[in-house]
């Protein structure tokens, strides 16, 4: 099915190249002759709009905040795990706003390690790069160790971990092979189902929350909210790649853009963190591997209608493909990998280190968890420190053509 969306995102991209005058494809035709590439690629780097991408960063970090963030913040704050949420997002809201906004003003759809070699030495430009880069594959990779614990724990236990991680890591070399539009497309047919059956379970569980179970407020100070704020604000930070493929967008974000951004990823975040405490209660949620995959499993319509966990399987999968495929992207458009003769043959050589590494790591899953606390603790500060860095670079380059 989804290597039938990915068929069908393509499909869209060669639909619209139809739509273009004779005049201009002749001119671009031109223009790929003399720059040695086929028309496909230069449809391929055509750039798309602000929709696209809200629709990829919904997928990717709304995964993150829907899925994976949940149970870190149930056992840091308990049941004041909500109250971190919107902590977390006041204290992102100037971030978003401010050097969020002007860096991507100052990058000015400008690949961004063009921009800093322009103005600083390459070594520092390169450690900026790579700094990302590592970020990003770290995204992925927790993302694949997460979807084939999950998958094997639940609907395929008889299936080895392996086979699950190489047929899920073919279908996200597929995507990322199709290049970044494709990617963007695949999202806007993915999130709306997404969307919808989202707000199916919310509505289908109401019968079952116990909202007094929210209260009372505070019960163990003011200190584990700000943790779990500083754990919710590290995701909201991966919006951060962003400046990474800001050059492939038609269109600049605008501060309340962001902003408004940062607010939806707020409610898939706060969303199923209420769902779980009013439902499980404070102590039984805190103790859950996938809370909001729970939720799921006690959804009930009428008398008749159960067990339609499946449907999670769907929204999981839908948000791991885009948060595994783009990274992986970003990675070999940025990493020296760039530099093969076939695209595929650096992307096959990410995924296949992605595939070995999960599987050892499958093998130590404690082990994984606490790295996955760590890193949620480090890899927001980080990302922050970057866009401080990148931010504070003036927008005019020091070097003088001759």
């Amino acid at each position: 099915m989804k290597v039938a969306l990915i068929a069908a995102a393509r499909c869209a991209e060669r639909a619209i190249f139809a739509c273009i005058p004779k005049c201009m494809t002749f001119q671009m035709m031109g223009k790929a002759g003399a720059k040695g590439c086929d028309l496909m690629d230069l449809v391929s780097r055509k750039r798309f709009g602000l929709w696209p991408v809200v629709m990829m960063t919904l997928l990717s970090v709304g995964l993150v905040n829907h899925v994976t963030i949940i149970p870190l913040l149930l056992d840091t704050a308990k049941r004041d795990a909500w109250l971190s949420v919107p902590v977390g997002f006041i204290i992102m809201l100037p971030i978003v706003a401010f050097p969020l906004h002007r860096t991507l003003v100052k990058l000015n759809g400008k690949r961004i390690d063009r921009w800093l070699n322009d103005r600083m030495p390459r070594i520092v430009a390169w450690l900026v790069i790579f700094t990302f880069i590592c970020i990003q594959l770290m995204i992925a990779f927790a993302t694949l160790v997460d979807v084939v614990s999950w998958t094997s724990s639940t609907y395929l236990p008889r299936t080895p971990p392996v086979v699950t991680a190489c047929l899920f890591c073919i279908l996200c070399l597929v995507a990322a092979a199709s290049g970044l539009r494709t990617i963007a497309f695949l999202s806007c047919i993915l999130l709306p189902i997404v969307v919808v059956l989202g707000d199916f379970v919310m509505s289908a569980n109401m019968p079952a929350k116990e909202y007094s179970y929210l209260l009372p407020l505070l019960e163990n100070g003011a200190a584990p909210v700000l943790k779990g704020a500083l754990q919710s604000l590290s995701s909201f930070l991966e919006i951060t790649y962003l400046l990474m493929i800001q050059h492939h967008m038609s269109k600049k974000f605008k501060s309340w853009h962001l902003v408004l951004l940062t607010f939806v990823l707020a409610v898939l975040t706060i969303g199923p963190t209420v769902g779980a405490i009013t439902i499980f209660g404070p102590v039984e949620a805190s103790i859950m591997r996938y809370p909001a995959y729970t939720q799921w499993r006690i959804v009930k319509v009428g008398d008749y209608i159960e067990h339609v966990d499946f449907f999670a399987v769907y929204q999981w999968l839908s948000g791991a493909l885009i948060r595994i495929a783009m990274p992986i992207y970003i990675a070999h458009e940025f990493g020296p990998l760039r530099w093969m003769k076939r695209k595929w043959i650096g992307l096959s050589i990410i995924v296949f280190l992605f595939i070995i590494a999960a599987t050892i790591m499958l093998k130590h899953k404690l082990a994984y968890e606490r790295w996955e606390e760590t890193y949620f603790w480090y890899a927001g500060v980080v990302q922050l420190a970057i866009l401080l860095f990148v931010w504070a670079i003036p927008a005019k380059t020091k070097r003088v053509k001759s």
